[in-house]
């Protein structure tokens, strides 16, 4: 299990990827995600995030594919979520930790 992040969740698709490690958010579902925190894809260079699009396990039950990276202005492919050396995992690895009140 993986311990779970505190980063805002941030749509990203993963079939826009531009380099090995960047995808695209120049894509509705990001801009719009980021609009929700109040940031521009330029605002948000340099932030961390947990990207995510949504996806299934196979059952066909939901389990998002997720990502932790930071958002970076790259000159030729333009705003890019930058995955972290760990790569992607899905939502069911995620611990889930229960509040003891």
């Amino acid at each position: 299990m993986r311990e779970p992040h505190q980063y805002p969740e941030i749509y990203c698709d993963l079939n826009a990827r531009m380099t090995e490690r960047g995808y695209s958010v120049e894509r509705r579902g990001s801009v719009d995600d980021l609009a929700k925190l109040g940031l521009t894809l330029a605002g948000a260079v340099g932030m961390r995030f947990t990207f995510v699009q949504d996806d299934g396990d196979e059952h066909g039950n939901p389990d998002d594919i997720m990502f932790n990276g930071i958002v970076i202005h790259d000159p030729k492919w333009g705003y890019l979520a930058y995955a972290d050396e760990d790569g992607v995992y899905w939502r069911s690895q995620v611990a889930k930790h229960q509040d003891s009140a």
